[in-house]
């Protein structure tokens, strides 16, 4: 395992004010009381567009998950643009994409990041028919065998305005929380994503605005 990208402040760093924010943004989604208590959930985290920090978003997110004591795994749902495997220093040699297409079994793509509590499933690359593979009967049958294991899962997904993918992990999801970019985002973009998910059938928890 190397070293853990920069961006972890959470981890780095974890009484810094940015920190802080993470953690308000944890109990913010405890009180939208999103499943039963003694449930896993599957929190996916979207964007409008590409570089408004939603991976980033979510990575730190789910450290709080785990210092709080969570069981935590962080899906990499990104197939178009994985980042996940870059942020916790992880290969990407297998993954998703595996367990998809290749019959490995969840343990075989279960990475551990170094941090108590944390696993990782990397894309294991980038397919040709990732809006196929992400809407298939082992996707399903995946987050299911995740919920049975883990507290919080967390699934990173691609841009909602570029790709129907959002839409299609929004199934799975107890709830979708949207990044939007200061200075970035417009409006109209995260009023569009916001209405494609809600269509797909999306628990929108709020807006979560970066920097």
């Amino acid at each position: 395992m190397s070293q853990l990208s920069n961006v972890l402040v959470a981890e780095l760093d974890p009484i810094s004010s940015v920190s802080e924010a993470y953690r308000s943004l944890r109990t913010a989604v405890r009180y939208k009381k999103v499943v039963p208590a003694g449930q896993g959930m599957v929190l996916m985290v979207a964007s409008p567009k590409a570089q408004e920090g939603k991976t980033t978003t979510l990575a730190n997110l789910a450290i709080t998950y785990a210092q709080e004591g969570k069981s935590v795994v962080v899906l990499d749902c990104n197939l178009r643009q994985p980042a996940l495997h870059e942020m916790f220093g992880a290969k990407n040699s297998k993954g998703l994409v595996h367990f998809l297409t290749k019959g490995l079994t969840a343990q075989e793509v279960i990475t551990p990041t170094g941090i108590i509590g944390l696993d990782l499933i990397a894309s294991g690359g980038q397919p040709q028919n990732p809006s196929e593979l992400l809407g298939s009967a082992n996707m399903d049958a995946l987050m299911n065998q995740l919920r049975k294991r883990y507290e919080v899962i967390l699934i990173d997904s691609p841009s909602t305005l570029d790709y129907t993918d959002a839409c299609l992990l929004s199934e799975y999801s107890d709830g979708v929380m949207l990044v939007a970019k200061n200075g970035k985002t417009k409006r109209e973009w995260a009023k569009q994503a916001r209405t494609q998910l809600e269509q797909s059938g999306a628990r929108m928890l709020g807006i979560v605005f970066n920097q």
